[in-house]
């Protein structure tokens, strides 16, 4: 019976397939004959009539028969099929988005019938995570947008909290964060189906925005202003704007960290500018520095003067500078400053910046080279000896303290032309009796205009003379002083100098005066040459002009005695040399045969007559004085000296 049951089957179900195979040309679906067919989804559960990609369906028979699932056979093609069935599996996970046609192929009820067919298309669609992009913001805040072009709609989730409103592809929109760090994207479509999917990022707040600000505007000559910002931080976006007015404002330039300037070429000549912070959420401004201005500056010369015009909407004080250095410090709201401090034919370079606080705006540089018409104010002149007896001029010009050019006159007739203020006249020739000698200046500036000549100065000429014979008294007179005011009366005082030109004393005198009228002083004791010189005071000068030195040089004196006794009495036993400024000397005495018996260079030494250890030998004997005076003059003197016994 059983061998019977299983030829029955085998014969049925080779006439399903040879009817099949027999249909192919004319394969129809048979949705009346009761076959059917469900789609469920296995992680849910449900029927679904819309299939995903990657996800997983069970195929159910629907036909309500009692049917043997080895016997129900599924085929998943493009259109429907008649044969070929070889798969009875149930379970089925699509790979691609499309359609697809899902055939089902079971048993016929009807004795002696072909299998029935039934076929049922259905829709694939792609279930991708969805793309975005999101970016932090200030203020607690992210933008998101959808750059998928998947699904139908999409919805967000912040912190795992569904948020409004639902975004659109390529249309950022902001949401709050309230503190959350992680973004989540949903993608689905609007047909009922289970296809969707999500993707989440994560995010880093923004920190706090700082208000930028410019910290240093400078206009340049060619046209351009150089811009310093503080710290930008990388996090945000800036933009630098130009004031248009009422107009509002317009962009020149984006910038980012860490740039820390900017250069806008071709601006107008008065221009304000702001440095604005953004963010990717707002186009709109959310923070701006305060507006820093241009400065725009001129100059011109007038006489002897520089004037220099500025105009600006910038706040704050004004600080003038001249070639690189601050000249001078100004009050808000002024407009205007003139330099008198200039000298004629010299170019200078100005600057005005504007101070507000730590903020800066330097104008453009003006260049003005001094011009003028005006006649020099009259330089004053002083004349004093040096040491070296040469005269020293100097020359003050008021106004003017450099450049130009000096004609100094000796006694009317031109010394030299200079610009020095100090001249030193190496060419006046002292004679024994000096002539008095006067100068003048005058003062040519570099505009070509000439000064009126100074008044004369005529420094001190100084003559000493020996009014007796050993030069113990000293004889000076001198010329007076005439300074740049003759009204002023001058005193006078006499200088005693050392050989070095140390000043040994002084003493206050009329225009002559014979020396010493007071104790010798110290250090002139033995001093062969005299040296003085005088101390003018007044006559409408500053400091003290000074006269030529004058010097008496005395004559060196040696007394040698003509004979001296060594014989041990007390008296003239030694032969001792006298005398006045025997200071760098030598002395020697020579016996009958021409051999040198002593030899002396200071004072201190003496002889007692001996020649070595030997007793002293009465005779004549032969010396020689030779010294270098104080002057440098060379002295020699010779004579004989006899020891008696």
């Amino acid at each position: 019976m059983v061998k019977k049951s299983l030829f029955l089957l085998l014969t049925f179900w080779t006439a399903t397939l040879t009817c099949a195979l027999h249909a192919v040309g004319q394969c129809v679906n048979t949705p009346n004959s009761g076959a059917n067919f469900r789609l469920y989804d296995v992680a849910t559960k449900q029927q679904v009539q819309t299939l995903c990609v990657g996800r997983q369906v069970r195929l159910k028979d629907a036909s309500g028969r009692q049917l043997d699932p080895a016997q129900i056979y599924y085929q998943k093609t493009s259109a429907l099929v008649c044969s070929g069935f070889t798969d009875t599996s149930t379970f089925y996970t699509p790979a691609a988005a499309g359609k697809i046609t899902i055939t089902q192929n079971t048993q016929n009820p009807l004795p002696n019938s072909s299998g029935l067919i039934f076929g049922r298309e259905y829709e694939v669609k792609a279930a991708p995570p969805p793309a975005f992009e999101v970016v932090s913001c200030a203020s607690g805040s992210v933008q998101l947008t959808v750059t998928d072009q998947t699904y139908d709609q999409y919805s967000v989730t912040i912190g795992g909290v569904a948020v409004q409103p639902n975004p659109r592809p390529n249309a950022p929109v902001t949401y709050a964060t309230n503190g959350a760090t992680a973004v989540t994207l949903t993608g689905s479509y609007n047909s009922p189906t289970l296809c969707s999917n999500q993707s989440t990022k994560t995010f880093t707040s923004l920190p706090a925005p700082q208000r930028p600000t410019i910290q240093r505007l400078t206009a340049q000559n060619n046209g351009s202003v150089e811009l310093q910002f503080a710290a930008l931080q990388p996090e945000y976006k800036y933009a630098l704007q130009l004031s248009e007015g009422p107009a509002g404002y317009r962009t020149v330039a984006t910038v980012a960290a860490p740039v820390a300037g900017y250069s806008v070429p071709n601006t107008p000549k008065l221009g304000c500018y702001r440095l604005v912070l953004t963010d990717a959420c707002q186009a709109s401004v959310v923070l701006s520095s305060a507006d820093v201005c241009s400065v725009s500056l001129t100059a011109a010369s007038l006489n002897g003067r520089n004037r220099l015009t500025w105009t600006t909407s910038q706040a704050g004080t004004f600080e003038v500078s001249r070639n690189g250095q601050v000249l001078v410090q100004l009050p808000a709201g002024t407009t205007q400053y003139e330099d008198t401090n200039v000298t004629c034919g010299v170019a200078y370079t100005y600057r005005v910046t504007a101070l507000n606080g730590s903020v800066a705006s330097v104008s453009n540089e003006a260049v003005v080279t001094t011009a003028s018409t005006l006649t020099p104010a009259t330089p004053q002149l002083t004349a004093s000896f040096n040491l070296r007896n040469q005269v020293v001029l100097t020359t003050t010009t008021p106004l003017t303290p450099t450049g130009g050019q000096l004609l100094y006159l000796r006694n009317g007739s031109e010394l030299r032309t200079t610009a020095s203020r100090t001249l030193l006249d190496s060419t006046l020739t002292l004679g024994a009796t000096p002539q008095p000698v006067c100068y003048t200046v005058r003062f040519l500036d570099e505009c070509g205009n000439r000064s009126a000549e100074s008044a004369p100065v005529c420094p001190v000429l100084l003559t000493a003379t020996a009014a007796n014979e050993d030069g113990t008294l000293v004889r000076l007179s001198w010329t007076a002083l005439r300074g740049p005011d003759p009204a002023a009366l001058p005193s006078y005082r006499v200088q005693i100098l050392s050989p070095n030109n140390t000043v040994l004393g002084t003493i206050a005198a009329g225009l002559s005066l014979t020396l010493p009228p007071f104790p010798p002083l110290a250090g002139q004791l033995d001093q062969q040459e005299l040296r003085y010189r005088i101390e003018a005071i007044g006559s409408g000068l500053a400091s003290p002009s000074y006269s030529n030195i004058a010097t008496i040089t005395r004559s060196v004196k040696l007394f040698v005695p003509t004979a001296f006794t060594p014989n041990g009495d007390g008296l003239n036993d030694v032969l001792e040399l006298k005398g006045r400024y025997l200071n760098n000397f030598r002395f020697v005495i020579i016996d009958r045969n021409g051999q040198e018996v002593f030899r002396a260079t200071t004072r201190a030494q003496t002889w007692d007559g001996r020649i070595g250890s030997a007793s002293p030998v009465p005779g004549a004997y032969v010396w020689r004085f030779e010294a270098n005076d104080q002057s440098g003059q060379r002295v020699a003197q010779h004579g004989t000296v006899t020891i008696l016994r």
